[in-house]
C-alpha cells in the first residue's frame, strides 16, 4: 500500500481501493494467527496410516507370546500298533506242497484290532487242497497249532486223528487262545499239517508231507496308571 503526500494540503491520502485491500489482508492475518494459536498442526513427517500401523506393529511385537498348547489326556492318546493279518476279519494263504497247494483260510468273528495280551481270542481255520490229481488219496494225520508271544510258546491245539483231505473235503477247526505274557506286543500263530499223500491213485502207498503256515496278531498295549 502506497501513500502520496499532497503539498498543498500537507496530509497523506490513501486511495479507497488500496485501503480496503490493506484492511482485508490485515484481517486475514489476524484470523489465521488466532486459528493457528488454538489448534495443533498434524505431524507431516509420516502419513497417519503408516504411523498407526507402526504403532500397532510395535505393540504386537512387544506383547508376542508363545501359543498355548492344551495337553491331550493320556486316555485319548492311541497306542501305535502295526496292522495285523486278521484286522479285516480274514486272510487266505496258499502253501505249495509238491504239485499241489494247500489253501488255508484264517478268520475270526471278533475285532482283532482290539486284542490285548490278557484277553481271550478265538481264531478259526480251514484247509483244503488244490491242484494235483484228485484221484490220489490225501489225509491229515496230525494237526498242531502253537502261539508265540516272544517270551512263551504255547500249544493251542493238537489233533492226531486221520482225516480225509482229498478234494472236495477240507479240514476245519477252531482255536481258543488264552492270555499271553503280560506286556506282549505281538502274537504269532503257527499251524502245522502232517499229510499222507498216496503215491499213485489206488496204490495204497503213501508219502508224508508237512505244511507250515502262520499269521501275525499285533496286540494293543494296556494303559498303566
Amino acid at each position: 500500500m502506497t501513500a502520496r503526500l499532497l503539498p498543498q494540503e500537507g496530509v497523506c491520502r490513501v486511495s479507497a481501493t488500496r485501503l480496503r485491500r490493506g484492511l482485508l489482508g490485515a484481517t486475514t492475518a489476524l484470523l489465521l494467527g488466532a486459528g493457528l494459536a488454538g489448534c495443533q498442526l498434524p505431524d507431516v513427517g509420516m502419513s497417519p496410516g503408516l504411523t498407526a500401523q507402526a504403532a500397532e506393529s510395535t505393540d504386537a511385537g512387544s506383547s508376542t507370546a508363545a501359543p498355548s498348547v492344551t495337553p491331550v489326556p493320556a486316555a485319548e492318546v492311541a497306542e501305535l500298533r502295526p496292522a495285523g493279518d486278521l484286522d479285516t476279519g480274514s486272510i487266505t494263504h496258499s502253501v505249495a506242497a509238491g504239485d499241489r497247494s494247500v489253501v488255508i483260510d484264517w478268520w475270526t468273528g471278533e475285532d482283532a484290532a482290539t486284542w490285548t495280551a490278557d484277553g481271550a481270542k478265538t481264531v478259526q481255520l480251514s484247509a483244503h487242497v488244490e491242484g494235483g490229481s484228485s484221484s490220489q488219496a490225501i489225509t491229515v494225520t496230525r494237526f498242531v497249532a502253537t502261539s508265540d508271544d516272544g517270551t512263551a510258546r504255547t500249544t493251542v491245539a493238537e489233533d492226531r486223528g486221520e482225516f480225509v483231505l482229498t478234494p472236495p473235503f477240507s479240514y476245519t477247526t477252531a482255536l481258543s487262545l488264552t492270555s499271553s505274557t503280560a506286556g506282549a506286543t505281538d502274537l504269532t500263530l503257527y499251524a502245522q499239517f502232517d499229510l499222507l499223500v498216496e503215491t499213485e491213485p489206488g496204490s495204497g502207498e503213501f508219502f508224508r508231507q508237512t505244511v507250515l503256515d502262520s499269521i501275525q496278531l499285533p496286540l494293543l498295549q494296556e494303559e498303566t496308571q
